[in-house]
């Protein structure tokens, strides 16, 4: 079966864990992680792509390089769970309702949602335990509150910048960004309060807050890249 290259990569992220484990000696220092929450269109995987590409050029020969889980987290929650791949549409970044995930459950159609939310909540915090990754929505930023380790970020946006941004990176109309961000901001929004209870847009929920009008990439990659170095 053929998978995804970027996939490829965070199973590669795991093992290359799983080698510096077994010949480093134990220690409780744990190496940094980064959990990024973005408004839609204010750039979040372009800068996750940029940043981890800068943070791999900082160590080229590390035994674990940087990775970033971002549309791949979902396929690696599946596989720490020995789940099938077709569970992937049945994981939206969005709140679910006890009702229809008990419903869900009992027709036999997939695990219980709250079961896969429970799985999701487990990966993300091996994954940022472990460290060298940067784990981009799914409520990584509460999911990882009380670890030391891990530099949480925020990024947003006005809405008409980022409407510009969906409709010259993804070809959409202006209505048609403007409905999509709507959407996606408020799934992401339900998401964090039923699960977490919590405003995804509380500043006090992040060490970094970055409004990306004013902000180019490379100027937020390279204030991450200083920042994550408190957390060395």
């Amino acid at each position: 079966m053929l998978t995804h290259p970027s996939f490829q990569e965070c199973r590669g992220y795991v093992a290359a864990q799983m080698h510096a484990a077994n010949k480093a000696p134990k220690t409780k220092h744990k190496r940094p992680a980064i959990t990024i929450s973005r408004q839609t269109g204010a750039r979040g995987r372009s800068i996750g792509n940029k940043l981890q590409a800068a943070l791999r050029a900082q160590n080229p020969k590390a035994d674990v390089p940087w990775t970033l889980f971002d549309d791949d987290l979902v396929r690696q929650i599946l596989a720490d769970n020995n789940l099938p791949a077709d569970l992937e549409k049945f994981m939206p970044d969005d709140a679910v309702s006890e009702v229809e995930s008990s419903i869900n459950e009992i027709l036999g159609r997939h695990p219980s949602m709250w079961s896969l939310f429970d799985k999701t909540v487990r990966t993300i915090a091996r994954l940022s335990s472990m460290g060298n990754c940067i784990i981009v929505g799914r409520g990584g930023n509460q999911i990882t509150q009380s670890f030391q380790n891990v530099l949480r970020v925020r990024l947003i946006g006005s809405e008409e910048k980022r409407i510009q941004h969906m409709v010259h990176e993804h070809d959409m109309s202006k209505s048609a960004a403007a409905k999509f961000i709507k959407e996606e901001d408020a799934a992401r929004r339900r998401y964090l309060k039923q699960h977490f209870h919590c405003d995804i847009d509380d500043p006090l929920h992040y060490d970094l807050v970055f409004n990306t009008d004013h902000l180019k990439d490379e100027t937020v990659v390279r204030l991450l890249t200083e920042g994550i170095q408190e957390k060395v």
